[in-house]
């Protein structure tokens, strides 16, 4: 099928196989209670590559809870702004596909006809010109849940500060509230400034805002804040100095580090540990 992207060591991990039958073996058994994707989800333009992959997936990791937040490519098959086309999905078929329950459901109920998302409300672009996509709004792609004691938050760093800063509150108060709930866990794509977010949109900076507002800062003092990103195709911890608290899981296969692994998030006996599955040779995938 078509490659919008090269996969630089695709053919050395085998990662079009082997991404899936990670995902099978983890997701699929009984000890992992939900599992997320952190953008550039198999760099799809139309959809065809994404229904391939999830055809592979079993039904049991399937019926585990997704969470997913979008990365530059998926608003802009070539992962930029400035190189943007009509065709490309601009967050639509991310919304479609990977359906979560965002801000913009808000107010959905059961038996309603009405779309749970903001189709109306596209940030201007310059599709006028013949070129460009319009990305939809902020309340599309930022949720926050609660999952056993593990509190979640997710965000499109392809928005604005100023635009998401209302939800950055209400999710800090939302959390503050809830019972049972020991870890907040910050999820979003970007790991620095560029390619269509700010750098105060991009994880480290933006874990930092987070830090700051009232419900959120209790979490970050007992250390029990964290954030998990992806974008720079490397697999390590506490990248840009945020030691122990921020997560980088972007090494399946693209340019980078060369690095392929499975991590997992473990949050019983009151502490916080992410374990790594080093894959990156045919004895480690053995």
């Amino acid at each position: 099928g078509v490659t919008w992207v090269p996969c630089t060591y695709g053919r050395r991990f085998h990662t079009s196989n082997r991404t899936v039958e990670l995902i099978n073996a983890f997701v699929g058994g009984p000890d992992i209670d939900f599992w997320s994707l952190a953008g550039d989800l198999f760099y799809d333009r139309t959809g065809a590559i994404t229904d391939e992959v999830f055809s592979r997936i079993s039904l049991q990791a399937k019926s585990k809870i997704l969470a997913t937040v979008p990365g530059n490519h998926d608003y802009w098959a070539f992962g930029m702004p400035w190189l943007a086309f009509p065709q490309d999905q601009c967050g639509l078929g991310y919304l479609q596909y990977y359906a979560q329950d965002p801000k913009a459901a808000e107010n959905i109920t059961a038996g309603s006809g009405q779309a749970p998302y903001d189709f109306g409300s596209h940030r201007a672009g310059a599709e006028a010109l013949g070129f460009g996509c319009r990305v939809p709004a902020a309340s599309n792609f930022f949720w926050y849940h609660q999952i056993g004691n593990v509190g979640l938050v997710g965000q499109s760093g392809g928005h604005s500060l100023e635009e998401t800063m209302p939800f950055m509150r209400e999710a800090c108060a939302w959390l503050a509230e809830q019972d049972g709930l020991d870890v907040v866990v910050l999820l979003g794509h970007w790991d620095k400034g560029n390619l269509g977010a700010s750098e105060e949109m991009a994880m480290p900076r933006w874990y930092s805002e987070m830090a700051a507002l009232a419900g959120c800062q209790e979490f970050d003092q007992r250390g029990m804040l964290k954030f998990v990103m992806g974008h720079t195709h490397c697999s390590d911890p506490h990248p840009h100095g945020k030691v122990g608290a921020g997560f980088r899981v972007a090494g399946f296969g693209m340019e980078g580090c060369g690095n392929f692994g499975m991590p997992v998030v473990d949050t019983v006996g009151g502490r916080v540990r992410l374990f790594y599955f080093d894959m990156s040779s045919d004895d480690a995938f053995g």
